[in-house]
């Protein structure tokens, strides 16, 4: 049949990404390739009752073993599993999805083996290392609640042959008894001349060529190619082995030597069941977070080893024939808890809805993604880093007179909890914002993140203590309150951010009903995620409004340099005249946030009972220490050098990003209008702001832009977006989404927006009446 069009769908996504093989990357780059690629389109892994890893005995030292339990108690039959990746790529994680479905579906535990790989160890090595695993699990599963009567072996691919191998071992060399055999596409056959290898050479799947390089890194020479063990098809007498399923693809160049031994097993009179999968690829066993086929041939597989498995329970062991006899260590119940007595944080929906953001982007690697609000990737350059590196250390020998030691101590070492470069950034914010504070009153941090917490948690001391934010707001905020159980009344902002005379309204609402209304966050330029931003008259009301209200103003500014029109607007904190606001900085999007270096200015005033005075600061800092213990020296050091290099003017080193930032917005902008004039936004019922910078805008559908929706757009139009629901602590939000232009290129940007009017011209229909 012709190809599966989910299968035709992932192979026109790679090619319009200009997809490479695996054979045209170094063997490290091949193997994270890999990883990447499969996680992608695993689809979540599936909760199993319990996941342990462990290490056993191996032919080469300790072997990385991994076990998943569908229930954490008893005694179950187990499937040793082996991953895919041609003996030269993969890791235990390669498997994971697939194990955990098959442990819950077959209702067994599964073992998955980190066997050694090629070319650094060549056949047999990745044998021996399975084989190993095994007989370990035969002779000493029954401690861990593994049933050595009820044992089968499985994989995938490469696997799928180490499986074979090592039942043909197993039967020539004494044991241990396997009850079963999972096969998927497996190789059987060092350089078969079978019409499946000279059809399927496609160049963006699994081809001729892949399994040729695959077997040129397992083998140390060509002739082990006739070893058995290597290629089962060629071993002698295939009698005497385990029931087998065997499971193909219709355009796999291993489809026709898979399909062989399957006729080789029943030759013999093993019970061995054959399907071949039309219209999909080699891999396709993996893929079932994106492919219909593979989510079948999951269950039936899962189908197979519990027919094959159902053995009655085993009868209790004889007593130990001698007292000199070390007995196997005792069998603890694992640890289970209840989610119910663990912090209600963890349940909280929102959570879930970030997790399955980072999902659907990983499962659909090819689609176009307007979701991230990540800089533009194109800036960066790791000599960078190792200049600014320089120029730190050149700095303290310098200017700080340090000695050689002083320096290897000052990199090394555990640094001041409140950081090493608070005197950088003080004289770059005040040239950058006009902030001008001591160097005393900024506590460098882990990321902005590290910022909001510490500083929620030193204000907000009591249960009636409230921190009042925008709807929608930033996730990060909301997220750091609902861990330290702090309560959060949302202020509904309007097209022009915040209402200072509603933040008013909301903080003298919350002090009538017994509470303190304790601070509020907000983001005045560009805000995440509305795009919206404050007017200079607003500020300057809102300062007003904490004074009256003896609010504190927790200003964060993430994206204040990237305005697409008119001059910067002040920030909230340079027009602080009574020390109402707590400033909340990084260098993720002005620099880079692989750094993960963050500042918070804290110039406020704390008087202790004693008369005893210090900084907000200083009490951070305190916090801080208990968290995170300082940020991390190498970090900063980078950062410091960055900040030196750029004679102290951030705004101006960022000139470039900037303007490609405003050229993207306006592309955005533009291409919007295009595919939606104003006569079809009328039709369909759709609308977005035009902020006045930043990554993010927000638009308005007539459905319901949730979950469900994006993956639709994911998976039918290759594009992806944000759902604005998760920003809304109240839920709302359903129908508007968001969409970033940092990450992309003008060009991506522009066949996004033709991808995303497809996918909503395509919602719109399906949601008329």
């Amino acid at each position: 049949m012709p190809l599966d069009p989910q299968v035709q769908a992932i192979r026109a996504a790679r090619e319009a990404g200009g997809h490479r093989q695996l054979y045209n990357y170094t063997v490290e780059e091949a193997r994270a390739q890999d990883l990447a690629a499969i996680l992608a389109t695993a689809g979540t892994p599936e909760p199993v009752a319990l996941v342990e890893d462990r290490s056993i005995p191996g032919p080469d030292g300790d072997l990385p073993i991994r076990i998943y339990r569908p229930q954490p108690a008893g005694t179950l039959p187990v499937l040793v599993y082996f991953f895919g990746g041609g003996w030269t790529l993969g890791t235990i994680d390669t498997s994971d999805a697939i194990c955990r479905s098959l442990a819950n579906a077959a209702g067994c535990a599964v073992v998955a083996v980190g066997y050694r790989l090629a070319p650094e160890h060549k056949f047999p090595a990745a044998v021996d290392d399975c084989h190993a695993a095994v007989d370990w699990i035969a002779r000493h599963g029954a401690a861990l609640g593994l049933d050595p009567d009820r044992l089968a072996v499985g994989g995938d691919s490469a696997g799928g042959n180490l499986a074979a191998g090592v039942t043909l071992r197993a039967r020539d060399g004494g044991g241990p008894e396997i009850a079963a055999q999972l096969l998927v596409y497996p190789n059987t056959d060092y350089r078969s001349d079978t019409p499946s290898r000279r059809e399927n050479n496609d160049p963006y799947f699994f081809n001729a060529r892949s399994a040729q390089w695959y077997w040129d890194n397992y083998l140390a020479d060509p002739g082990q190619g006739s070893d058995p063990l290597a290629s089962p098809l060629r071993a002698a007498d295939h009698g005497g082995l385990p029931p087998a399923l065997v499971i193909t693809a219709e355009y796999d160049p291993l489809r026709d030597e898979g399909e062989a031994y399957a006729r080789k097993l029943a030759a013999a009179g093993v019970a061995a069941e054959l399907t071949r999968y039309p219209g999909v690829v080699h891999g396709f066993f993996a893929m079932g977070g994106v492919l219909d086929a593979g989510r079948q041939a999951l269950a039936q597989a899962a189908g197979f080893l519990r027919d094959a498995l159902a053995a009655p329970e085993p009868a209790a062991p004889e007593p130990a024939a001698s007292v000199l006899a070390a007995p196997e260590p005792a069998a603890h119940a694992p640890a289970v808890l209840d989610l119910a007595e663990l912090h209600g944080s963890v349940s909280d929906p929102l959570l879930d809805a970030m997790n399955f953001l980072n999902e659907v982007t990983g499962r659909f690697p090819d689609a176009l993604s307007f979701a991230p609000g990540r800089p533009y990737e194109g800036f960066f350059d790791v000599q960078q880093v190792t200049h600014w590196l320089t120029v730190y250390t050149d700095h303290l020998r310098k200017e700080r007179g340090y000695t050689g030691r002083q320096v290897d101590t000052e990199l090394f070492q555990y640094g001041r909890t409140s950081g090493l470069i608070q005197d950088l950034v003080a004289r770059t914010i005040a040239n950058d914002e006009s902030i001008v504070v001591p160097p005393e009153s900024v506590v460098v941090t882990v990321g902005c993140q590290e910022g909001m917490l510490i500083a929620l948690r030193a204000l907000c001391a009591t249960p009636a203590d409230v921190l009042l934010v925008s709807s929608p707001c930033y996730v990060g905020v909301t997220g750091a309150a609902s861990l330290l159980g702090i309560p959060v009344v949302t202020v509904p902002e309007g097209p022009h951010g915040l209402d200072p005379a509603a933040v008013a309204e909301a903080a003298r609402r919350v002090r009538s009903e017994g509470r303190r209304p304790r601070a509020l966050y907000l983001v005045p330029d560009f805000a995440n995620p509305s795009g919206t931003s404050l007017s200079h008259g607003a500020r300057r009301d809102l300062l007003d409004v904490a004074e009256a209200e003896d609010l504190l103003l927790l200003e964060d500014n993430p994206y204040g340099f990237f305005s697409r029109e008119g001059e910067p607007a002040a920030t909230l904190k340079s027009m602080d005249t009574g020390r109402r606001v707590v400033y909340l900085g990084s260098f993720a999007k002005t620099a880079f946030p692989g750094a993960r270096v963050g500042y918070v200015v804290a110039d406020q005033e704390v008087r202790g009972a004693d008369g005893r005075r210090t900084l907000l600061a200083d009490e951070l800092s305190k916090i801080k220490s208990m968290t995170t213990v300082n940020t991390p020296t190498l970090s900063q050091a980078v950062i410091g050098g960055l900040l030196i290099d750029s004679g102290f003017r951030l705004r101006e080193a960022n000139a470039g990003a900037i303007a490609f930032y405003r050229a993207n917005l306006e592309t955005l902008l533009a291409e919007l209008e295009r595919h939606f004039p104003a006569a079809r936004r009328a039709e369909l019922g759709i609308g977005w702001n035009r902020p006045a910078g930043g990554y993010f805008l927000t638009m308005t559908v007539p459905f319901t832009a949730d979950q469900r929706a994006l993956e639709r757009s994911a998976r039918e139009f290759g594009v992806l977006w944000t759902p604005m629901s998760s920003f809304y602590p109240d839920g709302s939000g359903t129908r508007l989404l968001r969409l970033s232009c940092s990450y992309l290129s003008t060009s991506e940007i522009e066949e996004g927006v033709r991808r995303l009017a497809s996918f909503v011209a395509s919602e719109c229909a399906t949601a008329a009446p």
